[in-house]
């Protein structure tokens, strides 16, 4: 880890100075931002430009009493648009360009209709801009990143995840109302569900990554990264994201084995998981395990339940086309007083629903189908996909971060859609020139190790 610190110093430079511009200038931040991804750009820091992209993200979801850093919520579109603007701007670069944008291209297309029913159509037009961005640019700057630095860059990645998660805790020093949330650890997120979400994310992307080049990580390696990521996921305590691990490895394994009986298993665990709900509190109150389920929360699903009746009830005004991107949160903030009464904060903590609220029953049957046709196309060539499908598919049912553009969550499942959909990536070990890497595009001379400062952890 202290390699990786010492191999992208500036980056990390650069990372330290969003936070001081983020507390003590606010305002300067929104030009600072875009500037150091023309800077990065123009010192051939492809891969820190990614990593950017996630630390911004982290930073805007940060609980927002620590220092004030809420400036990173409005400040992270410029990170985004300059991405774009560079992307747009060098295309030539990219080509070939990622396909993983054109699978969901009927929904884009679509996404821009439900607008004409929004109560906030600028607001909507931004986000659903930003979504389509999204997909269309981080999937292409992945492939290139890949192509200048091969398995390094993803090794490098998984790392700087890792020291994401490690750097939470410094927010102890700053008292326990910042680092927990109802005796719940949340490190650098805004709740513990985010960083359990992060932590269930970095758990698929490591196993994608050992599963598609069994050298890349050694024994020490997986210790360390799937020993931090598993020691926050239980500090975190959120039950769902645990879930949606178990179920990506038990079925990521049966899938990689063989289709059929992945399938099979799936059918197997639904009929066992009805028996296990039927019994729960027994099951509980036997393994002695009751605080950490948070046995007094369960019936009521900590308040999820009343919140997805409430948000039904509400969608049948957008039953059919929807609203807009954003119609979710602006129907759950426009009754938050009387959420709050019942015991409920936040959102809808459902993707299906808040994805119903946006684009309708149409819009969202759209969207299932370009996600699943992603994962099975993608199986064809790395069948532990479909356990990442599963996973997700679970984990969405209980938090609304896949409607999300500019979170710290889509776009890490965007990263994983990319590698295992793309064949230059999944066959990388069959191109005679693998190794070969042109200084037309970009790359620095040395070898892919030299020139992203490499070593063991």
């Amino acid at each position: 880890m202290l390699t990786f610190i010492r191999g992208h110093w500036q980056f990390i430079l650069l990372v330290l100075l969003y936070v001081l511009i983020g507390v003590y200038a606010k305002v300067l931040l929104y030009a600072f931002m875009p500037l150091s991804v023309f800077f990065m750009k123009s010192r051939n820091l492809w891969a820190d430009m990614v990593f950017g992209m996630i630390i911004v993200l982290v930073l805007s979801d940060i609980t927002p009493w620590f220092f004030k850093m809420q400036v990173f919520k409005g400040a992270k579109n410029t990170y985004i648009v300059a991405l774009s603007l560079i992307f747009l701007l060098e295309r030539w670069r990219f080509v070939p360009f990622s396909q993983v944008f054109n699978i969901f291209l009927p929904f884009f297309v679509y996404s821009f209709f439900p607008l004409v029913f929004s109560g906030a159509i600028l607001v909507g037009l931004q986000k659903t801009i930003s979504y389509a961005l999204l997909y269309l640019v981080i999937p292409n700057y992945v492939l290139y990143n890949f192509r200048l630095w091969g398995w390094d860059f993803l090794k490098n990645l998984v790392r700087f995840m890792t020291l994401i998660l490690l750097a939470g805790l410094l927010i102890h020093f700053f008292g326990d109302f910042y680092a927990y949330m109802i005796g719940r650890f949340r490190g650098l997120f805004g709740n513990p569900n985010g960083l359990a979400i992060f932590c269930f994310l970095l758990i698929m992307l490591t196993t994608i990554i050992a599963s598609m080049n069994k050298d890349l990580f050694n024994w020490r390696d997986k210790v360390f990264i799937y020993g931090t990521a598993f020691y926050f996921l239980i500090a975190s305590g959120s039950r769902s994201s645990l879930l949606a691990v178990f179920i990506f490895l038990v079925f990521g394994r049966f899938f990689s084995a063989s289709p059929i009986l992945g399938f099979a298993m799936l059918f197997a665990v639904f009929g066992m998981l009805e028996v296990v709900l039927s019994n729960l509190e027994p099951i509980v109150m036997f393994l002695g395990i009751e605080d950490y389920v948070r046995l007094n929360t369960l019936e009521s699903g900590s308040g999820r339940y009343f919140a997805w009746e409430f948000a039904w009830e509400h969608i049948q005004e957008y039953f059919v086309f929807g609203g807009g991107f954003g119609t979710d949160e602006l129907v759950m903030r426009k009754h938050r007083l009387y959420l709050e009464r019942m015991g409920h904060q936040g959102g809808v903590h459902n993707t299906y629903l808040s994805f119903w609220f946006d684009f309708g029953a149409v819009g969202l049957a759209i969207f299932l189908r370009s996600f699943i046709l992603a994962f099975i196309k993608a199986s064809k060539l790395v069948p532990m996909s479909l356990g990442v499908m599963f996973a997700v598919l679970f984990s969405i049912s209980y938090e609304s971060w896949l409607v999300s553009s500019l979170n710290p969550y889509t776009i890490i499942l965007l990263i994983i859609l990319t590698l295992v959909s793309e064949p230059e990536i999944v066959l990388w070990d069959q191109r005679p020139d693998r190794d070969a890497v042109s200084e037309e595009d970009g790359a620095l001379p040395g070898s892919n190790a030299e020139r992203a400062g490499l070593g063991a952890i």
